[in-house]
């Protein structure tokens, strides 16, 4: 960590830590512990390791650039990009509700379908029947 605070100026280590720079000072000196906190912030800060800040779970994921680096993924994320997956999330979400209301649709659309060929399979057979009635009928009579 010592190379890390000696690598970086002291006007940048003050606006990155907010500290004043007789604490930098002794910090690069060695006479004063350095935060926890403050290490965090300038491995963040330096290194991009968004691990340094955010824990194990962020292990690979790297801010450089102005950018989000992830371990899946080749380029990085813009923070528009990031912003756009929370709607494209809503978005997706949305759709899926649509397909299960349409799926369901579908299959009421299909039993209905199913019963009005039962219905015209039965007349059918019932006028078919019913003409050879009439046919017997006529021929009885005439």
């Amino acid at each position: 960590m010592d190379n890390l605070i000696r690598s970086i100026n002291s006007l940048e280590i003050e606006k990155i830590t907010g500290e004043n720079q007789e604490t930098i000072k002794r910090w690069k000196k060695g006479t004063k512990k350095i935060p926890e906190s403050a290490i965090r912030l300038l491995k963040l800060y330096v290194n991009g390791d968004a691990t340094a800040l955010l824990g194990k779970d962020w292990e690979g994921h790297v801010f450089k650039d102005g950018m989000l680096f992830v371990p899946e993924w080749r380029r990085g994320f813009t923070p528009g990009e990031i912003r756009a997956l929370f709607w494209k999330c809503q978005l997706v979400a949305s759709l899926e509700s649509e397909i299960r209301l349409l799926k369901k649709q579908l299959e009421e659309s299909n039993a209905e379908i199913e019963a009005l060929e039962i219905k015209a399979d039965f007349y059918r057979r019932q006028v078919i029947l019913e003409s050879r009635f009439g046919m017997m009928l006529q021929k009885s009579f005439s």
